[in-house]
C-alpha cells in the first residue's frame, strides 16, 4: 500500500506524524511474520513547499501534487484554524478539491477526517453520499452542503471510495480502514493489535456532551425539560406536543427542521443522555435509572440505551469506571 498525505496550510500536525509511526510499526510488524514491508507513503503539499501546520511549526514535504500522483489512498487531514485564516485560505481548498476530484475520477481511494470532510464536501466529493464529521461541525456541513447524506452518529462512513472519518483523533480509525480497503482485513487487525487500538464498533452519540444541541432553539430548551421531567407517566410525541402548544404535526415538522430527527427520536436520545449522566455519576441500580430516565420497562431501556451507544448499560457504566480510575 502506498499512501499520500495532503498536508495543506494549518492542518493537524499530529495526523501527519502519527501516520507515519503508525505505518512504520505496521512494517516493522509484517517483517516478524515473515512479510515484506507493505507500507509507503508521501507527504504531499500543492506547490511541493514545506507547510505550517495548525499549531504553528513547518512541515516538510516530499514533493507537489500532480495528475500523475502514483498512490493507491490519500489522507485529508483536518485543520487548526480560525474561521478568518480559513476565508484566506479557500483558494488552496479550491485547488485541492480540483485535486481530489481528478484522483478519485481516476480510481484512487479518498479519505478525510474531521474538518477534512469539509474539503471534500467543498469539492462536490459528497453529494448523495453517505458521511460522517465531528459532532461540532455537522450543523455547518448541513448548512453548507444540504446534498450530503450526513451520519450525525457515526464514527466512521464509507461510500463509493470515499472514507470519512469524525474527530480530530480519528485518523487512526480511518487509516486502519483504508489500510483494510488496501491489504485485507487480518493485516489491518494485526497492525491495530499492534500499536493497541480499540477497533470496536462506537459511535459518536458517547461523545456528545450533554445539551449540546440545545442553544439552537428556545423550544429545544423546554423540550429538554419537558422530557427530563417526565413524572410518573413517561412523556410521548403527544404529550410533549400538547405541553409546547403545538399540534403533533406541528411539533414533527419543527423538531425535523432543528434536530433533522422526529421528536420521538429527540425523546429517546435526551432519555439516554439523561442515564449515560446518572450512570457515570451515581451507583443507582440500572432498573431504577431507566425508570428516572422515562422508560416504563428495563427492557425497553436496555435497547435504547444500546441503539444509541452500541453498548449495554452495565458495559458503559464499567468503561466509565475504569477510566475514571485511571491515574
Amino acid at each position: 500500500m502506498k499512501l499520500t498525505i495532503l498536508t495543506l496550510e494549518g492542518c493537524m500536525q499530529s495526523a501527519v506524524a502519527g501516520i507515519a509511526d503508525i505505518l512504520t510499526l505496521a512494517n516493522h510488524v509484517m517483517q516478524l511474520r515473515g512479510s515484506k514491508a507493505r507500507f509507503t507513503w508521501q507527504t504531499l503539499s500543492l506547490d511541493g513547499k514545506a507547510v505550517r501546520a495548525g499549531g504553528g511549526k513547518l512541515l516538510a514535504v516530499d514533493g507537489a501534487v500532480s495528475g500523475r500522483t502514483s498512490c493507491d489512498a490519500i489522507i485529508v487531514p483536518g485543520s487548526l484554524v480560525d474561521h478568518l485564516t480559513a476565508e484566506r485560505l479557500q483558494p488552496q481548498y479550491d485547488r485541492a478539491g480540483a485535486w481530489l476530484r481528478q484522483q478519485h475520477a481516476g480510481g484512487k481511494l479518498i479519505g478525510a477526517f474531521c474538518s477534512g470532510v469539509l474539503l471534500l464536501a467543498n469539492a462536490g466529493l459528497l453529494d448523495g453520499r453517505r458521511a460522517t464529521i465531528t459532532w461540532w461541525l455537522q450543523s455547518e456541513l448541513r448548512r453548507r452542503h444540504p446534498k450530503v447524506d450526513l451520519a450525525g452518529d457515526a464514527v466512521l462512513t464509507q461510500a463509493d471510495r470515499l472514507v470519512c472519518a469524525a474527530g480530530p483523533m480519528s485518523w487512526v480509525d480511518l487509516l486502519l480502514r483504508l489500510i483494510e480497503l488496501v491489504e485485507g482485513p487480518e493485516v489491518a487487525k494485526v497492525c491495530a493489535d499492534y500499536a493497541v487500538i480499540d477497533t470496536a464498533q462506537r459511535t459518536q452519540a458517547i461523545f456528545m456532551p450533554l445539551g449540546y444541541m440545545l442553544p439552537q432553539d428556545p423550544l429545544l430548551m423546554k423540550a429538554d425539560m419537558l422530557v427530563r421531567r417526565t413524572g410518573k407517566a413517561p412523556i410521548t410525541v403527544r404529550r410533549l406536543a400538547h405541553a409546547l402548544g403545538l399540534s403533533e404535526r406541528t411539533l414533527n415538522r419543527r423538531f425535523r427542521e432543528l434536530t433533522h430527527e422526529p421528536p420521538q427520536a429527540f425523546i429517546m436520545r435526551r432519555r439516554v443522555e439523561h442515564a449515560r449522566t446518572l450512570l457515570e455519576t451515581t451507583t443507582q441500580p440500572i432498573k431504577t435509572i431507566a425508570r428516572t430516565t422515562g422508560y416504563e420497562d428495563e427492557s425497553s431501556f436496555r435497547k435504547a440505551f444500546r441503539k444509541l451507544t452500541l453498548t449495554s448499560p452495565q458495559a458503559y457504566r464499567a468503561q466509565r469506571s475504569m477510566r475514571a480510575a485511571q491515574p
